[in-house]
């Protein structure tokens, strides 16, 4: 088993590790509250190698309609996050490109999103959210760690306090 290293070094760009050839980043938002933490992560990842950063939001379009189907109240709340990330990337110096996707699960669409896109890195984020009293990825975080054929960063925000 052969292993390859991903940092460079320790210390990276502000005290961040620093990815090995990142030429591309795909940055999954869905306005969750971890969000903009994920938005400088992948600016601050993407500032040494000078890598692209793309950052998308799913719309997940349910299967009574069709895939191309116009949902006003999920576009307005999507356009909102993407402005969002846009701001925050402004603040970090660091151009991104956004798009608004339309898919029946997220977890498909960010895969087939990266693959079509070649990224070298997918970065999620999520909060610490439970389900029955247990710490809960939900579906979309295992599927695209199971399926994607590149590196993926996942962020978890703090726990809420008890």
């Amino acid at each position: 088993m052969r292993l390859t290293p991903l940092l460079t070094n320790r210390k990276g760009v502000g005290n961040m590790p620093q990815l090995v050839k990142t030429k591309t980043i795909l940055v999954a938002v869905s306005g969750n509250a971890v969000d903009e933490e994920v938005v400088r992560l992948a600016c601050n990842l993407a500032k040494k190698p000078k890598a692209r950063v793309y950052v998308v939001y799913i719309i997940e379009v349910e299967r009574s309609l069709p895939l191309d189907a116009q949902v006003d109240s999920e576009t307005k709340q999507a356009e909102a996050v993407l402005a969002n990330a846009e701001d925050i990337a402004a603040e970090e110096h660091c151009d991104i490109e956004t798009d608004l996707l339309q898919a029946r699960e997220a977890g498909p669409g960010i895969v087939d999103e990266a693959i079509e896109r070649g990224v070298d890195l997918i970065i999620m984020g999520i909060g610490y959210k439970r389900h029955l009293g247990a710490f809960d990825l939900g579906k979309t975080v295992p599927y695209v760690l199971k399926e994607a054929l590149c590196e993926v960063l996942l962020y978890r925000g703090r726990a809420s306090p008890k």
